[in-house]
């Protein structure tokens, strides 16, 4: 799960709500979109996560039959509603931990969070995981972990 810290963040955030997931995405998943095809993969190399490109979901929850946001999925080829990060520079965040790579335990108050990508880690497309790699354009830095979705973090979206 995911969602901004301060309401006026919405207001300041670019999406893009015209790309389709490819794989089953949750809110807070990691994407790229991409106009040209029409689709929003997951960052396919380490450096495409590194990039300022980095968007992250967070569609509305539309199927009444979902009765809790953690059960909510964005199924491949399904439209995503994709937030720039980038945008969201200095602003709070908050991030569940099932969509961290790494165990809610092993991640420290002042780690950061940056995205996974399928070459280093193929099975946890859309995911973020902690790394103290300077040179990710977009990362997350934990403030606090938190209650938000049972176990979540709050953190500061840091660009370089």
């Amino acid at each position: 799960m995911f969602k901004f810290g301060t309401i006026g963040a919405f207001k300041q955030v670019r999406n893009n709500p015209r790309t389709k997931a490819v794989i089953q995405l949750k809110n807070g998943s990691v994407v790229i979109p991409d106009d040209s095809t029409g689709l929003a993969p997951t960052p396919a190399t380490p450096t495409i996560a590194k990039g300022k490109d980095v968007h992250v979901v967070w569609n509305i929850i539309d199927k009444p039959e979902i009765r809790s946001f953690s059960d909510f999925v964005i199924e491949a080829g399904e439209y995503v509603r994709a937030f720039k990060l980038a945008d969201l520079a200095d602003l709070p965040v908050e991030l569940s931990y099932d969509i961290v790579k790494d165990d809610f335990g092993t991640v420290p108050v002042g780690a950061y969070l940056v995205p996974c990508d399928a070459e280093d880690d193929p099975s946890q497309d859309g995911k973020w995981k902690m790394s103290a790699a300077t040179d990710y354009a977009v990362k997350i830095k934990v403030l606090e972990k938190t209650t938000f979705g049972d176990k979540g973090f709050y953190g500061k979206v840091v660009v370089q």
